[in-house]
């Protein structure tokens, strides 16, 4: 197996988890849901590695699917997280608290990260994909700011080393 095919693996997995999470999400709050409105582009430019892709030198390949695993891998635990705290929300405005505790003790927005993380070691294979990257962390972004307004109404404050991404 190639690296190449881990990687798109990967890939497939990342998509399953997001479906998942989108699926388990009331229709009330999906709503409310924050989502830039071009997705069809970063959508397309996604699919472009499982058409075309680079062959990468050396290690490289089998860098970028760990750090794809490495993404998935934190992108579910800190999904987990925040359903056994029962404070999972797609929307910046249903959990009062934010949590500080396991990924969230470190970084601000890990499910965030994780999924940057993802997006970017896919777009190795075929670099024009880091614009779909560009486009997701400024959604990213966006979302931080309403997330952000919604804790200092509750006057709530938590930064993470992640913090800078969101600036």
């Amino acid at each position: 197996m190639t690296a190449l095919t881990v990687s798109r693996i990967l890939f497939v997995c990342f998509l399953l988890n997001e479906a998942v999470v989108l699926a388990r999400t009331p229709p009330e709050e999906r709503k409310r849901i924050i989502m830039p409105r071009a997705m069809p582009l970063p959508v397309l430019l996604l699919l472009a590695p499982f058409f075309f892709a680079l062959e990468l030198p050396g290690g490289w390949g089998w860098g970028a699917a760990f750090v794809q695993a490495l993404g998935l891998g934190m992108e579910i635990a800190g999904e987990l997280q925040l359903a056994r705290a029962q404070s999972f929300s797609m929307s910046a405005s249903l959990p009062a608290q934010p949590q500080t505790t396991g990924l969230y003790r470190r970084l601000e927005n890990p499910i965030y990260v994780a999924i940057l993380l993802q997006l970017s070691a896919w777009a190795a294979w075929m670099p024009v994909v880091f614009i779909a990257v560009a486009m997701q962390l400024e959604a990213f972004r966006r979302m931080v700011r309403e997330e952000r307004q919604y804790l200092a109404r509750l006057a709530v404050s938590h930064r993470g080393a992640d913090s800078f991404l969101w600036k």
